[in-house]
């Protein structure tokens, strides 16, 4: 009897390991994910969809006809931004103007008022040349970049002759290149009214004139130097200690004149 109530103790003890074991084996199994049910399940499809359109517009599509019979759908290369582009060839011919106004604007002669002092000297030529230190200033209009109309003022000492003119002028000068470095041809026409003896004065010139700034060159010149005067001849009467003027005459004083320039 005890033996028989041992073994069903026994029995019952193993019957209620085995419950617990079970249970145990079912926490360690493969989890299973809940199931999405009615409007849980709708926002999952709806945030999928949403991925999926995004990544359709990242990677468009559009079809390109290669034949008659057959369409393709090619993936659409990126294209450059039209603001980008259209600032980028803006700002290229901008450039490309600025260079060419900056390149045209360096040469000095431009339309408007312009003036210029020259200095140098000249060596006689001829029976009545004599040596001559001159300075002038010129001042006008200039119409193009190739011509200059003016007047102007200048004083020369003649050296041999003891005498200083001043002649009034019109200053006429034609360039022959629209650049900065230009061959010129000068020519200075006018009288020099001065001690009742000074009269007609010409001087024509070549020269060369080198841009310096937007506004300023300098020029080197070479020409002819022309004066007429009037020459008095007096005799020396030694009994009166004096001299009798026998006659005049108008001469001419020539001589090869070379100048350096400032144009402003």
């Amino acid at each position: 009897m005890k033996s028989f109530k041992r073994v069903c103790i026994t029995l019952i003890a193993l019957f209620c390991c085995g419950i617990v074991s079970a249970d145990g084996l079912q926490g360690v199994g493969p989890k299973e994910e809940p199931v999405l049910k009615g409007k849980d399940k709708f926002e999952q499809v709806k945030e999928e969809l949403g991925k999926k359109k995004d990544r359709s517009e990242q990677t468009k599509e559009k079809p390109v006809l290669r034949s008659k019979n057959t369409s393709e759908r090619i993936k659409e290369e990126p294209v450059p931004n039209n603001d980008n582009i259209s600032g980028q060839t803006r700002d290229a011919v901008l450039n490309s103007e600025s260079r060419f106004v900056e390149t045209k604007s360096y040469n000095p002669r431009t339309r408007g008022y312009r003036g210029w002092v020259e200095t140098g000297g000249a060596i006689g030529l001829g029976e009545y040349g004599s040596g001559v230190f001159s300075f002038s200033t010129s001042h006008g209009y200039q119409f193009n970049p190739y011509f200059f109309l003016g007047a102007g003022i200048g004083v020369d000492c003649h050296f041999d002759w003891e005498t200083v003119f001043m002649p009034i002028f019109a200053n006429a000068r034609a360039y022959f290149i629209d650049g900065k470095i230009s061959p010129f041809m000068d020519v200075k026409i006018g009288y020099s009214p001065v001690d009742d003896s000074g009269l007609f004065y010409f001087t024509p010139s070549v020269g060369v004139s080198f841009g310096t700034s937007k506004k300023c060159a300098v020029n080197l010149s070479i020409g002819y130097n022309l004066q007429r005067v009037m020459m008095y001849v007096y005799r020396y009467v030694p009994e009166y200690d004096h001299y009798n003027l026998l006659y005049d005459s108008r001469e001419s004083l020539h001589g090869l004149s070379f100048k350096l320039g400032f144009e402003f």
